[in-house]
């Protein structure tokens, strides 16, 4: 049976639940720093804020360094699995290119040890970008550069950036996050050029 409506009786509406994206800075929490919450795009949440967010939304817990999830799957697959994906965005947040404004979600995750020569589906050699830049990579309009204990850098090319420096996108970042990222492309830029730093710029 069915009402005017078609819809069957005694019919329960679900409620869409959100999904939240927060990354926390456990250490800045503990010291009660302004700013150890912040959305997937950089917004900076208050406490209260964080809590109220959460609390009728799905919790995912994103592991960037552990052995709780499986985020290194070498030759195993080619495909990067949900659980490195969502580490990946999580760190990340949007493209890579620098000034990029296109946020995780709506970003392709790219592997800079191409699949095809032998590369490996592991964190360490993954990129995101959005389409248009990851296109743009595989142009050869820039390079993405492995660096040894961190994120992968950009290097544009010397038309658009005759200095040749590192860089990082902070558009998504915090401002104390965005001083942070740029003192460390700063610092990897002089140790590379002084030789002190072996990095790997990336093929198209």
């Amino acid at each position: 049976m069915s009402d005017r409506t078609g819809s069957p009786p005694h019919r329960k509406l679900a409620l869409a639940t959100p999904q939240v994206s927060i990354i926390l800075n456990y250490e800045k929490m503990l010291a009660q720093a302004k700013d150890f919450a912040v959305t997937s795009s950089g917004i900076q949440l208050s406490a209260g804020e964080a809590r109220a967010a959460l609390c009728n939304s799905g919790i995912y817990p994103v592991v960037l360094n552990g052995k709780s999830l499986p985020l290194d799957l070498g030759r195993t697959q080619r495909l990067y699995s949900k659980a490195q994906r969502r580490a990946i965005r999580a760190a990340y947040r949007g493209c890579s290119y620098p000034g990029c404004s296109m946020p995780a979600e709506r970003c392709e995750i790219d592997h800079l040890d191409a699949w095809e020569k032998g590369g490996r589906t592991d964190i360490k050699s993954a990129g995101l970008s959005c389409l248009i830049h990851h296109t743009g990579r595989h142009c050869g309009l820039f390079h993405a550069v492995k660096i040894p204990g961190s994120r992968p850098m950009v290097l544009l090319s010397p038309e658009l950036d005759p200095e040749q420096k590192l860089r990082i996108n902070t558009y998504f970042m915090t401002p104390a996050e965005a001083l942070e990222a740029q003192a460390l492309a700063d610092e990897t830029t002089a140790k590379w050029r002084a030789g002190q730093l072996e990095v790997e710029i990336v093929d198209p």
